[in-house]
């Protein structure tokens, strides 16, 4: 079981996951924010898909289930180990969010939405990366997707929708298959070609990018205390803060 760091960090050490991190590093690349003062930041294990020098730099919060690492290894300290259900940011904050070996492992998935609902900016955008249900990995137990809960597509759409965010687009990654043979993993570039034009369905990750819903019911932000009761479905806003920029 992929349930801490140190598991993690092995798979993606070895030979499958240098070409796994490759993929998702790659598809990820234009996600992030470009802007110089842009708040990019990973939730779950991320540290395969970033680079320390990234500019604008990119902040890992691991879910203190996993326990602590160090990353990067040289340089300032850019990961916090956290209750991924009570992020320490203040709301309406982040340009940016990824979610990776994340969602999969929550016991509550819709409260880690919230949170990261309550914390976007009111342009900002979500990336979501789960192991996909119908694909190959979320049957493979020596991989980190072959762990945890998949998702099909309406699963994950739905509960971004549920959640006060818009899904804009939606696909899947890792096509070659799981295992560790030379010619699989020399070949992979060709691999991800064919199976994204031929085979969407049976791709490894599931990946949905969202917008966030700027009037949504959402986490917290529908629990508001009217006469001393907490009033349930009340409708939240989010505005931007007049010193970020967008990409």
């Amino acid at each position: 079981m992929f349930q801490h760091v140190t598991q993690l960090n092995e798979y993606y050490r070895s030979r499958q996951g240098r070409h796994v991190a490759k993929w998702l590093r790659q598809h990820a690349s234009h996600f992030w924010s470009a802007a110089p003062n842009a708040c990019n930041a990973v939730i779950g294990y991320g540290a395969p898909l970033l680079r320390a020098d990234d500019m604008p730099p990119r902040t890992m919060f691991l879910p203190a289930r996993f326990g602590g690492e160090q990353w990067p290894v040289k340089g300032a300290a850019r990961i916090v180990l956290t209750n991924s259900h009570a992020l320490p940011i203040l709301n309406v904050q982040m340009d940016r969010i990824l979610l990776i070996h994340a969602l999969e492992f929550d016991s509550d998935p819709g409260h880690l939405l919230d949170e990261c609902w309550r914390v976007l900016d009111g342009s900002g955008r979500i990336m979501v990366m789960v192991p996909n249900r119908t694909g190959l990995w979320a049957r493979a137990e020596r991989t980190p997707f072959g762990h945890g809960r998949p998702f099909s597509r309406r699963q994950l759409r739905d509960l971004l929708t549920n959640h006060g965010f818009t899904p804009r687009t939606t696909g899947t990654l890792l096509f070659m298959p799981p295992v560790e043979l030379g010619i699989v993993l020399r070949f992979g570039a060709q691999i991800e070609r064919i199976g994204r034009t031929w085979s969407p369905g049976v791709g490894g990750v599931l990946f949905v990018e969202a917008e966030k819903m700027l009037y949504a019911p959402s986490g917290q932000t529908q629990r508001q205390r009217v006469g001393g009761r907490l009033k349930a479905g009340a409708l939240a806003t989010a505005t931007r803060p007049t010193s970020a920029r967008q990409s």
